[in-house]
């Protein structure tokens, strides 16, 4: 039996005994799954974490961004707080024969543009890509030394719309000599930027990218890459999930940085349960909570009273004031409502209304803004360009 099986059933002997030994007021009801109370949200945040909220673009350094649009039309709009910066773990990590083992010059490189501009910059150390474009010179984001002792998955598939030909190798995250040389790298990043006064978060990967899920649509039944990972031995499950994911915000609350770590929440297929316990675990010790789930389908499955993805709605509601709370919209918005992701303005008033501290957008939504030459931004840009302003406005009190 694990760990996670166990830990519930300590937790009740342990309420027991100190109803037994205290004369304190102490609740002797069986215990519940976790979720922090107000009193513990107040003295997990009662930390020095540095306050961070506004507007941010999403991955400013990716291959598929276009950095001389953004330099022209986002870089110095006064909407826009910062960025975040990706930062494959194969570009600082030289191996563990070479000392120093870490180069940090690709942050660097990749931040000092926003610096410059006077903007925040967050770190979001990848271990894995989630495509093959998302490479950085054809390169796997997980160092070779990493990828030739851990088993991988070959398979990036989107429902209807086929599979890649030549995927990248997943990690099988869980695998310990992926997570022991992973959680190096990462307390690695936190004592290299904590004390930089630009930076304003970090975003690591409980799977790939810096998000909590195996693959894109993996754990979806129609999806074919779930049957991948669901083969021996990789033996990919629910409880396998959660538990690697429960883990590793375990290790998260052992880092120290005055800055914020965010934690995002996904579903595992169509199930909630991961995305809830994830939440209770990452407020519980004062991370930041975030999703990349924003979309029109999401507020009008609110209005109806029913669930959106991961829950993120009534979670956010539940945490707000206690953490920071990020979302990303599922892709670009599309001005003309169609789509699943819609317009942007409807969405920004949306966030805002369930407690959003910080919105990671597309680099579009600035280009219909702020681009003459977009095709978009003569019917569209002045809608945009006000809902940016009025969201920033709000969001720097």
């Amino acid at each position: 039996m694990s760990w996670r099986n166990i830990r519930p059933a300590l937790t009740f002997l342990v309420t027991v005994i100190l109803c037994v030994l205290s004369t304190l007021p102490i609740s002797c009801s069986k215990a519940s799954p976790p979720v922090a109370s107000s009193s513990q949200l107040e003295s997990t945040n009662s930390s020095n974490r540095e306050p961070i909220r506004g507007l941010f673009l999403n991955s400013s350094n990716l291959p598929t961004q276009d950095w001389s649009r953004i330099e022209r039309f986002i870089l110095n709009d006064p909407t826009v707080t910062g960025a975040n910066i990706v930062v494959p773990w194969s570009a600082i990590d030289r191996g563990p024969n070479v000392s120093p083992q870490y180069d940090w010059s690709f942050a660097y490189q990749a931040a000092q543009p926003w610096i410059d501009a006077g903007k925040k910059v967050n770190i979001l150390l990848w271990g894995a890509a989630q495509k093959s474009e998302q490479e950085f010179n054809n390169q796997p984001v997980t160092p070779a030394y990493v990828l030739k002792d851990t088993d991988t998955v070959s398979c990036q598939c989107k429902v209807g719309k086929g599979c890649e030909l030549d995927p990248p190798k997943t990690p099988v995250f869980w695998d310990k000599d992926y997570q022991d040389n992973y959680r190096k790298a990462i307390k690695a990043a936190i004592a290299e930027f904590s004390d930089k006064p630009w930076l304003g978060y970090f975003r690591f990967g409980i799977g790939v990218g810096a998000e909590s899920y195996p693959g894109n649509g993996v754990s979806y039944a129609n999806n074919p890459c779930t049957q991948e990972w669901a083969k021996s031995p990789i033996n990919l499950s629910e409880e396998l999930w959660e538990e690697h994911s429960l883990d590793f915000i375990d290790f998260l609350g052992t880092l120290e940085t005055p800055k914020t770590i965010f934690v995002t929440i996904n579903n595992y297929g169509k199930s909630y349960d991961i995305a809830r316990k994830l939440a209770a675990a990452a407020v519980e010790k004062g991370f930041g909570l975030g999703t990349q789930g924003l979309t029109k389908n999401a507020i009008n499955l609110f209005n109806q009273g029913k669930t959106c993805y991961a829950d993120w709605c009534i979670l956010f509601e539940q945490y707000d004031p206690k953490v920071v709370l990020e979302v990303q919209t599922a892709a670009q918005s599309n001005p003309a409502n169609k789509g699943r992701v819609g317009p942007l303005p409807p969405l920004l008033k949306f966030g805002l209304e369930r407690g959003v501290d910080i919105f990671e957008l597309y680099q579009a939504e600035w280009f219909v803004a702020n681009d003459p030459n977009h095709h978009l931004h003569k019917k569209y840009g002045a809608s945009y360009r006000k809902a940016l302003e009025e969201t920033a406005s709000i969001l720097s009190k």
